[in-house]
């Protein structure tokens, strides 16, 4: 396992410290001085996912890979496909991340007898659009899914697992495609860094951008209004002790971005789930480890064996 951060990682973290530096103290006073305006910029800032080039490695991912577009409401969602035959296995992706940040699970699975799928969430990589949500995050799974006609696993990544759990808890998610014996249904899930506590997430929003606890307040209200929902259904935590499906929870101890203690919190809460804890991987390198990808892949094969079996 390799904590060393690439030369592109360690350029951006650089880079995120000098706009957080310049940028915290102006967002901050414009808060003390403006908390109205600074209410509707912070809530601006929060739907929009910035856009980040890909390295080398997911450029050489996709080229196994096949591209496709799946509609979704008046655009459309990038996607990539592994393999043609046997189940499929959807990959998520996390705020401001690319599907293809997940193509190292993609050969193994194919290995193991399975297509794979990842996809752009709307506003992010190459799907329309300039803003994002949960919300929408959730329905573009949803859309995935059903456009899948069901998928064996879904293994996501940070908010991605937030968006997948809301998929689940939304009157209009994955619960309520059609049914009958082709109902599409998703097997099993694999949540890596899973990041689902909606208010841990603007808090953290918060402390990143300089904007006052009033603020943040004040955007979580907006977001309940734009959006027409009530805050807790937004929590990963509210939904998981209804939650059936197996689910495996890969975190790790030093991740800086998403505490492992909401990993271990959510395998506790969840029905038949477990959790995997690794250490010096931080929260994107996780999703290129070789023994992840290993654990990650035995778990949804072995699985799906035992249930083929029963």
């Amino acid at each position: 396992m390799n904590a060393e951060l690439s030369s592109t990682e360690k350029s951006t973290t650089g880079r995120l410290n000098f706009v957080h530096s310049t940028v915290r103290p102006i967002l901050g006073g414009l808060s003390r001085v403006a908390p109205g305006p600074a209410s509707s910029l912070a809530l601006r800032l929060f739907l929009t996912p910035p856009r980040h080039g890909s390295p080398m490695r997911e450029i050489w991912w996709a080229t196994e890979a096949e591209s496709f577009e799946v509609s979704f409401g008046a655009g459309k969602l990038a996607a990539w496909r592994w393999g043609w035959s046997g189940p499929a296995v959807l990959l998520v992706h996390g705020w401001a991340g690319r599907g293809r940040q997940l193509g190292a699970f993609a050969a193994p699975l194919v290995e193991a007898g399975y297509q794979v799928v990842a996809y752009d969430a709307p506003g992010h990589g190459l799907s329309t659009g300039s803003r994002s949500s949960l919300p929408e995050m959730a329905d573009a799974v949803t859309a995935m899914v059903r456009h899948l006609g069901g998928v064996a696993a879904i293994v996501a990544h940070s908010v991605g697992a937030a968006a997948t759990t809301l998929a689940f808890g939304r009157p209009a998610g994955i619960r309520s495609l059609p049914s009958g014996e082709t109902k599409p249904d998703v097997g099993r899930l694999v949540y890596v860094a899973p990041s689902v506590d909606m208010t841990s997430v603007t808090d953290r929003f918060g402390e990143m951008t300089g904007f006052s606890d009033e603020v943040v307040r004040r955007l979580r209200t907006g977001l309940e209004q734009r959006f027409a929902f009530r805050w807790p259904e937004l929590q990963g935590f509210e939904v998981a002790p209804s939650m059936s499906r197996p689910l495996l929870v890969v975190h790790d101890r030093d991740d800086r971005e998403v505490p492992h203690r909401e990993g271990r919190a959510l395998a506790g809460l969840w029905p038949n789930a477990r959790l995997q804890s690794t250490r010096g991987l931080g929260h994107r390198r996780i999703l290129r480890d070789d023994d992840v990808v290993a654990a990650v892949t035995e778990f949804i094969a072995d699985t799906a064996s035992r249930a083929r079996a029963s």
